[in-house]
């Protein structure tokens, strides 16, 4: 039945199930983040099942741990976990921060514990026992995942499952192999080529940023085509000052902590699609486009980083990262404006792109709404899944603009070519 029963957790958590931030069973989790001179450990325990098999009542009337408690549970967890290396010689632990989660339905203890090894001992090869609850409950068992190993590529949202401990089985050798700086760096370009392919609504900014980029300004209106100087300078200077923007604020949380409620970022990126889109209508900010594109940069750049926290533990580690996850962010965006623009251009010098260029940003305008409306409330509509679902067959949308494109060039020779 326990062998059973880590079965079925395992196949929960290849499955997709979130261990990072919610608890899918009652049994206890060990999450290993691996730097190059230390691996931290994210321990999380059902309370009612620690109360039960230690003796320390843990409710408190605020809704935290008492002094006492703390010092309890730091020796408790001192006593039941042990690293050592190959030869034998112990592994530093030091237990950081214990504290209580809870979501509502339940109450577990969290602990932050910082695993360091002895001089000249490899780090990526050690072998771990723990026997906290399960020494005492049978049917217990612990989860034991790989949440982020740079060095190894893995950058993933998915933890890596590296097996059970349970009564019986209360040790593993954990064996990453060599490590490489390398594997990280192209990993992380990997993260962020996949996270702005599927980030529609990044793209779709910067998308309704590039529409008015080969038309010129004629008061309150949109006039004909800039010329080819001009509209490449636009294009460089919004397409700049994006990945300037993001790249700040990225860096900011990775190296200083910088972050804001998830909610309100999403709601502010969908305002920026908002604002940008009826600027590609009607000119509200004309000649300042990339003031526009830096500035709500910095709200996208809020969103990436909330995936700093996979970068590696230590700051050589995340500079890489970020390094490389902006590379591939840059990459995206480089081949989507290469793809976009010369078809905007084009589609500029016709009659026909000041009813596409509407079209656009009235769908792109439509969008920012049922986003934020989604957003806000926290209320699914069809119109950001219909949204969702066309931005996510991009290859198809792309092929349909440059189809679009001839269509209206041939459209336009023949109009002329009748007068």
């Amino acid at each position: 039945m326990i062998a059973l029963r880590a079965a079925i957790a395992g196949l929960l958590l290849a499955f997709g199930a979130s261990v990072a931030s919610a608890h899918f069973t009652p049994n206890s989790e060990i999450g290993l983040a691996f730097g190059r001179t230390k691996v931290v450990a994210d321990l999380v325990m059902p309370a009612s099942e620690l109360s039960y098999a230690t003796g320390i009542a843990l409710a408190h009337p605020d809704g935290g741990l008492g002094g006492a408690e703390v010092k309890m549970l730091s020796a408790y967890l001192a006593a039941h976990l042990a690293v050592r290396a190959p030869d034998g010689r112990g592994w530093s632990v030091r237990i950081d921060q214990i504290g209580l989660s809870h979501d509502g339905s339940s109450t577990d203890i969290v602990a932050q514990i910082t695993l360091t090894p002895p001089a000249l001992a490899p780090l990526r090869r050690f072998d771990l026992r723990y026997s906290g609850i399960i020494d005492r409950i049978p049917n217990h068992f612990v989860l034991l995942l790989v949440r982020t190993d740079s060095d190894s590529g893995h950058l993933s949202d998915r933890p890596e499952m590296l097996g059970a401990l349970q009564q019986g089985n209360m040790a593993i050798r954990i064996d990453r192999g060599p490590g490489s700086a390398w594997r990280g760096f192209v990993s992380a370009i990997g993260l962020g080529v996949h996270h702005i392919a599927r980030g529609h609504d990044h793209l779709l900014f910067l998308f309704a940023l590039l529409l008015p980029a080969p038309v010129i300004a004629v008061g309150r209106r949109w006039g004909g085509y800039g010329g080819l100087r001009r509209t490449a300078y636009r294009l460089l200077a919004v397409v700049s000052a994006f990945t300037v923007g993001h790249s700040l604020t990225l860096i900011g949380g990775a190296f200083f902590g910088w972050k804001l409620p998830a909610q309100p970022v999403e709601v502010m990126i969908a305002v920026s699609i908002l604002v940008s889109a009826f600027h590609a209508w009607r000119p509200i900010f004309a000649g300042r486009e990339s003031l526009i594109a830096g500035s709500f940069g910095l709200v996208h750049g809020l969103a990436f980083a909330t995936l700093i926290g996979r970068f590696g533990l230590e700051p050589i580690q995340k500079t890489q990262s970020i390094l490389g996850f902006n590379i591939g962010i840059e990459l995206v965006q480089i081949m989507v404006v290469a793809i976009v623009s010369p078809a905007l251009i084009v589609m500029a010098r016709t009659r026909f792109y000041p009813i596409f260029r509407a079209t656009c940003a009235a769908l792109a305008g439509i969008a920012a709404l049922a986003w934020i409306v989604e957003r806000v409330f926290g209320v699914d509509n069809f119109v950001g899944r219909a949204i969702d679902s066309g931005l996510g067959h991009a290859l198809w949308v792309l092929g349909g603009l440059i189809v679009l494109t001839l269509a209206m060039v041939v459209g336009d020779r023949r109009t002329m070519a009748a007068a």
